[in-house]
This record gives C-alpha cells, structure tokens and sequence, in this order.
C-alpha cells in the first residue's frame, strides 16, 4: 500500500513553518540536515509512516519555513521552535528524528522537553573536536552572494555535490575522500534549489550545530535516546567517541535497509497518544498567507490575503515556467485593501502535477477553475501575467460567467510575423535545463532570462535588437526566477512552447469580459501591448511602472 504525504502549514507566533505529515499512530518529528529542507527525509518518512504518523519539518530559515527572530539562534532555539510549532499543531507527544543538524536539534529536544518526547534517535549525530569546530566556523560556511554573471549558481553545485565526494568538503584530499556514493543528478539539483531558498541564511542553523555542544549533552538526557550513524556517514568513525553507556547502534548503509531499521527502534518507546488532524494555516497580519489545496490528489499551493468568501476576489495566474513566489508581494498590497490569490500553476513551483492536466493555457485554465472550486469561490476577477495572461484569456472562454473582468499583465501578445518568425526560433534556442552533471543548467536558464531583458528576441544579440527599456538583470532577481522555474525543470519547455504558440490575438478578440491592458515598460513582452489594444480596442489600457506598487495599484483601479 503507498504512503501518501501531504504539504502543510501552520503558524506559529509571527512565523510560519511548512511541514510534511504522512502515516498514522504515535507522532515522530523528522528533522533535515542542513542546508536542506523536508523533501530530503521523503524516504525515511514514508517508511515510519507505515507504523507511525510522521511529520517532517522543514527547520526555520530552509524551505518555505521562516527564519527565527533571532540574530544568533543556538541549537536550543531551534528545539524550543520545534516544541512551539508541535503545539501549534496540537500534538502533545513526539519522537524524535533527525540527520547531522536536525540530529541535533531532535536530541536537544528530547533533554529540553522529555514529557513530550518518549525517545530521539539520530542518523549522524555532529560530533566534534574544539580544533574542528574551530575550523569549520572559519572556513566551512562560505558565504553566498548572488553574482551579475551567475557564477554563484556553478559554485553552489560544486559545493553541494563535493560534501558528498569529500568530508568536509572544503579539503579536497584524498585522505578527505567520503566513504559513499555520489547522490544522483535530482538530489544534486534539488540540494542547489534548496540552498538557494536558504540564501546566505544557509549558514545559521549549519553554524550552531557547529557550536552545539556534542557529546557533553549526553548527562543531562531523561528519556531513551538511540544514537544510530551509517556505513559512509561523516559521522559514522565518530561512534568510538561515545561513553559505553551510550546507546549506540550502526546502521545499514542502504538508506531503506537503514530507514526499516530506525522504525523498529523507534516503535520501542512510541508517543502515547496520536496527533490529531492538520489545522489549517492562521493569517499573520500584514502578510500572504501560503496553504494547499487538493485537486485531484494533487496539491497546488496558493498565496493569498483577506477574506476570499467575501465579495469577488482577484485570481493572479503567474507566467510558466515560474511561480507565485515572485508575485508575493504585489498579492500583499492588493490584499491589504481587497481579497487576492496566486497560485502555483501544476507543475510549476511547489505545485504537484495534476493528472490529466497539461502544460498549455487551456489546461492552466481549468486548474485555476479547480482551485477555485477547492476554495469555494463561484466568480473572481482574473488577472494574467505573461503567460498567465494567456490562461486568463482561455479561462474567461471556458467559464465565462466566473470571470467578472481580466486584467491581463503585458500578454505574450505576438504579431502574425513574431509567431511565424520568432516563436519557433525562441523554443529552438532554449536549451534544456534538465539537470546535467557539471550543473551548467543552471548557468543556462540563468542567462536565458538575462538575455531576454538584453535583446529582442533574446537569441538575436546584435546592436539592431537591443531592448530599449531598463534591463531588469539584478542578480537576485535573476536568482529567484531561475530557483523557481527550475523547481520542476520537466515543466520549463513545455511551458514556454505552449505561452508562444498560444493564439492570443484571436482569442482575446472573442472575449467578451471588461478587460484592462496593463505593461511595464521594462516587461519584455511590454512591446506586445498595442497588438493586444488592437484586439480588443474597447479595452483600458495603461502604462505602468515595473514595481509591485503600480501593479497592485493598476489592478485595483481596473475594478473601478
């Protein structure tokens, strides 16, 4: 029988905190280690969940969990956030689970709060010598800086696939060469995407399991806990270290061998009582409030801000390949003054693929009609970003009577010469972004949305095609788009296909909503907006400044 898993949110004070939750039974909390996030523990998790219920967290500052309102948190901070979101969630008593950092933090919450914790077991708890910490402190944690020219993205790879080829990773050595093998190319790529969200952040949590204190914690433990390490961890030659009393226990090296054997310890002392269901996600004041939905079996995530059920809120469709992370802030101030939504589009971001739904507009169109069944929303005013505005268009022809108006964000709106021309040039010269070894993919999608803001077509580089406009090649923007649109690199050709073959002109001539046309300058398809006026001549239109101010502020104007 499969284990499902599902995405969740809770918040917590002034913080919100995303977790996974699959199983049932007694509760055991899964902790990453750093500088991941859940989606790393998916393995282990699936197997405890056949026996238990298992929740696995992304810790504060990695993932889509906020950091801690702290300047220098400490291992213990991050065991009391830990407790603090458990009780959110109402569940009274956990086992604990975690990997090198998250193992630290699941054994600090065992002595910091054995009431609540019948047992912790580790997979690579950190040990370490004053001399490593020492120079793991100085050395190790690099920071990380967005470049102009993308060099970060090279680096990270490298990075993050050398702390599998040489512990630490930093000296490359023979002598320092890890005892495992090297992940495949999607944990490769899924760590860089992880690091990424983390940003420079990465190094918080990693530098105080660094500082933690180790093995001198073990004296003050109350309840059972099991210090389990593998064949080919970096801590595995560390057991030698722990007192005889410790209990101590190697591992399988196979990591479901491994997984099936971390259950049957974990079941000797499990929780007394079973957590109950998910609550939903609270609103924090003066920010977006980020949930799922379920279509389908899938889960789609939504950004949202007041009270959906009131009135006609807005529904933003993101362009694609990308997400609604980028469109968060614009969702916030309309939100401050009228009920607003994103989503993530199937396949894009940290939505699931829904099954029997493509990579078009057409079908973009009838998730978003999906999402708003799941909400109960009946009709919205729908606002469309690039190609996004093409799913706004597809949508108001499908359900005409849910779409109240469209406000559609500088439309691939291309001339019958840019589609014969130009659309299938600028799919031919996409190169693909699946994940490669040398991680030059992400060297690749990072200066394709350079060379977009440089030149018309982005793939034509001469001194005639250069863009006018402002060239909107900030590197942490580049940064997040590339991050986002390659969260599901399978989506990312397909998507582009489908936004430039989409046949806007004729079917934004056949819309009958009241529409209002609205482009930045900067926006690199801004030069489509009087192909999109002529179309639909009767339409308002406006020219805007590229900030989320203006955009929020066109957008609530067009609903009078």
């Amino acid at each position: 029988m499969s284990i499902r898993v599902t995405r969740h949110f809770v918040t917590v004070g002034s913080r919100r905190v995303h977790y996974m939750r699959a199983g049932a039974g007694p509760a055991v909390s899964l902790l990453h280690s750093s500088p991941c996030s859940a989606k790393v523990l998916r393995l282990p998790m699936e197997v405890f969940a056949s026996r238990m219920t298992a929740f696995a967290f992304d810790t504060p500052g990695y993932g889509m969990s906020d950091k801690l309102p702290l300047e220098k948190p400490e291992i213990e901070d991050f065991a009391d956030a830990l407790a603090e979101a458990l009780a959110a969630m109402g569940v009274q008593h956990s086992a604990t689970y975690g990997r090198h950092t998250g193992a630290s933090i699941a054994v600090e919450f065992a002595a910091r709060h054995p009431a609540r914790c019948p047992m912790a077991l580790t997979d690579g708890y950190p040990v370490f010598s004053g001399g490593q910490r020492e120079e793991r402190l100085r050395s190790y944690l690099v920071p990380l800086q967005a470049q102009w020219d993308g060099t970060h993205l090279q680096f990270l790879w490298f990075r993050y696939r050398d702390q599998h080829v040489f512990w630490p990773w930093n000296d490359q050595r023979t002598a320092t060469r890890a005892d495992q093998d090297v992940p495949d190319l999607n944990f490769l790529h899924r760590g860089v995407i992880e690091l990424l969200e983390a940003g420079d952040g990465y190094r918080i949590a990693y530098s105080a399991a660094f500082r933690h204190s180790g093995l001198a914690l073990l004296p003050k433990l109350k309840v059972p806990v099991c210090f389990g390490n593998r064949p080919g961890d970096s801590q595995f030659r560390t057991m030698g270290q722990y007192p005889k009393e410790a209990w101590t226990q190697a591992m399988p090296r196979d990591a479901t061998a491994a997984a099936q054997a971390e259950l049957r310890e974990l079941l000797k002392y499990p929780a007394p009582s079973e957590p109950p269901p998910a609550p939903r996600c609270a609103p924090i004041p003066g920010r977006t409030t980020t949930d799922y939905v379920d279509i389908d079996g899938a889960q789609v995530l939504v950004r949202s801000m007041g009270d959906l059920s009131a009135g006609t809120p807005i529904v933003i469709i993101p362009h694609a390949p990308g997400s609604s992370a980028a469109y968060d802030e614009l969702v916030r101030l309309i939100g401050a003054r009228h009920p607003v939504l994103a989503f993530d589009l199937p396949g894009h971001g940290e939505s699931d693929p829904v099954p029997g739904l493509g990579q078009n507009p057409a079908d973009w169109a009838r998730a978003a009609q999906r999402v708003m069944n799941a909400l109960g929303i009946r009709a919205a005013h729908i606002c469309g970003h690039n190609g996004g505005a093409a799913a706004a268009v597809e949508l108001a022809h499908q359900a005409p009577g849910r779409v109240r108006s469209l406000v559609l964000d500088a439309p691939i709106c291309l001339t019958e010469h840019e589609r014969a021309e130009i659309a299938p040039r600028w799919l031919a010269g996409v190169a693909p972004v699946e994940p490669v070894w040398d991680g030059s993919h992400f060297a690749r999608a990072f200066h394709f949305h350079r060379d977009m803001e440089l030149w018309w077509p982005w793939y034509d580089r001469r001194l005639a095609t250069q863009r006018k406009a402002e060239a909107r090649i900030n590197a942490d923007r580049l940064t997040l788009l590339t991050r986002e649109a390659l969260k599901q690199p399978a989506s990312f050709l397909p998507a582009w296909q489908a936004a430039m073959d989409h046949p806007m002109r004729q079917r934004l001539a056949r819309t009958a909503q009241p529409c209002t046309l609205i482009a930045a300058a900067d926006d690199v398809f801004a030069h489509c907006l009087p192909e999109a006026r002529a179309m639909r001549p009767d339409a308002r239109v406006a020219e805007i400044a590229d900030t989320a101010e203006a955009r929020a502020q066109a957008i609530l104007s067009a609903l009078g």
